[in-house]
């Protein structure tokens, strides 16, 4: 198993990119990103790091960080909320799962009392659901454990020169942006999945990375278990209804 997911990852240059406002991230994150490291290196996979701090509009620090990872050569670009616990074997396991894939997420709780998760399901044209077990096709899904691939955002950036605004100096491409969408507020992680379904491009999420959310409270829940499993089955007492008439 070890020798096929260093088959997968090795010679992949991951980008990751953390904006925290306030420049602190979560000590656990903050340990976590430093095991990364070596463990990084034994799958052959190399790792640079960005961070915006200061800025407090979300969809600027989001844009810098594209910028800054078009700039380098890696590969793909993962983001990582300050206030969301990520592990090595997560992001390792995330970057394995998206061989193939556009856009790979793992999943994290609201942080309150409902606790749902940020997401809207995908369903094709005869209201089945994308989903292999494992990676589950959405429609929607926050960014706060984000992997992107290069491909994605050099296509949306050369596609949408009236996007591109100055910033110190700088053109920065706004990829990630606020919208009224049928009078409802669209947040920049849903209107950038729109965006890039407007591409072509797909986006997924595993599963079975359910990732702590941290607040005043830490926020834990369990996709597949609270989510995954009440949908497939509610699914399928639908269809042996309307098999049995």
């Amino acid at each position: 198993m070890a020798e096929a997911k260093q088959a997968v990852l090795a010679g992949r240059k991951l980008f990751i990119a953390i904006p925290a406002y306030d420049g602190k991230i979560n000590i656990k994150l903050a340990y976590n990103i430093a095991a990364l490291m070596p463990k990084a290196m034994q799958f052959g996979v190399a790792v640079n790091m960005g961070d915006v701090s200061g800025c407090s509009i979300i969809t600027m620090a989001r844009n810098q960080l594209v910028h800054e990872f078009l700039k380098s050569d890696a590969t793909e670009l993962l983001f990582i909320d300050s206030d969301v616990i990520a592990t090595p074997d997560d992001i390792l396991r995330l970057m394995a799962q998206s061989g193939g894939k556009d856009i790979t997420a793992g999943m994290y709780p609201r942080r309150a009392k409902d606790r749902n998760f940020f997401a809207d399901l995908y369903f094709d044209e005869n209201e089945d659901l994308e989903f292999d077990g494992s990676l589950m096709r959405l429609k929607r899904v926050g960014t706060g454990f984000m992997l992107i691939q290069r491909h994605v955002l050099e296509t949306m950036v050369v596609a949408h020169p009236e996007w591109f605004y100055n910033f110190k100096g700088e053109d920065i491409c706004g990829v990630f942006d606020f919208k009224i969408v049928d009078d409802h507020y669209l947040g920049e992680d849903y209107l950038f999945c729109d965006r890039a379904r407007e591409h072509g491009f797909k986006i997924y999420a595993d599963v079975d990375l359910s990732l702590p959310h941290v607040g005043t409270d830490t926020f834990e829940n369990n996709f597949r278990e609270e989510v995954v499993i009440p949908l497939l089955e509610a699914i399928r007492k639908t269809k042996l209804k309307v098999a049995n008439g």
